[in-house]
């Protein structure tokens, strides 16, 4: 049985495939998506019926899964009704500037039935989540403490929108014996030296795992029980 952990899949389908056929992912492991499986690719919806139809694979939440957990009622509620009664401000950012009109329209072309099973999956809201693994401590969380960051924090006491908002830098780790793994802001931004790789901490135990897929660089994935990383290159236009 090995771990896994992998963030930002963005709806890109085909590169998760690939990457469970690259590692042998099988019943007899664990994988651990450390949010955003939604929005800007073009397969988010089919992605996530993958995930949630596997009892090995976990999702921690990222800012994207909590745009669609918000507003999977309303986007029901307009598949009934035909229009929307009502878009609020942040709705009419997802949609229009954070790659979530392509979501919306694919579980809106869902029967209700899995309309339902999709936000009763969202309803179970994990933030953040400690492993043990072959003795070592991992901390999974999608973008990391942000203000938070210090040596005395209780993760109960972070506010959501620090977990899955904040933009950290790259040793941003307040603790001594816990490898932090976190995604949502791409390696490339970084540093060009990271371009499509995971980055790591160069003071503290940290590990960066959003390669940038969507944006045409690449899917990867570490296993926690040995550290070994794993990468599928993009399928995506690369942006530059």
């Amino acid at each position: 049985m090995s771990t896994y952990a992998i963030s930002d899949l963005h709806g890109c389908k085909k590169e998760f495939d690939q990457m469970l056929d690259l590692i042998g992912f099988s019943e007899y492991d664990e994988m651990w998506i450390i949010g955003d499986v939604c929005d800007r690719g073009n397969e988010s919806i089919p992605l996530l019926k993958e995930i949630m139809a596997n009892d090995h694979m976990h999702l921690i939440f990222g800012n994207h899964d909590q745009y669609l957990a918000d507003y999977a009622q309303t986007l029901i509620d307009a598949k009934k009704g035909g229009t929307f009664a009502m878009m609020d401000p942040d709705m009419l950012t997802w949609l229009h500037f954070n790659g979530g009109f392509t979501t919306a329209d694919q579980f809106m072309d869902l029967d209700y039935p899995e309309c339902y099973d999709i936000k009763l999956f969202l309803e179970e809201r994990t933030y953040y989540k400690y492993l043990a693994v072959k003795g070592r401590k991992f901390l999974l969380v999608h973008a990391g403490l942000g203000e938070y960051c210090r040596p005395d924090v209780r993760l109960s006491e972070v506010p959501v929108n620090e977990l899955i908002w904040s933009h950290i830098g790259l040793d941003d780790n307040p603790f001594r014996d816990v490898t932090m793994i976190v995604g949502h802001t791409p390696t490339f931004l970084y540093d060009k030296a990271y371009e499509g790789k995971i980055a790591h901490g160069l003071k503290t135990d940290i590990l960066h795992i959003d390669c940038g897929c969507v944006f045409g660089k690449a899917l990867g994935c570490v296993r926690l029980d040995d550290m070994q990383e794993f990468y599928v290159p993009s399928s995506y236009p690369k942006i530059h």
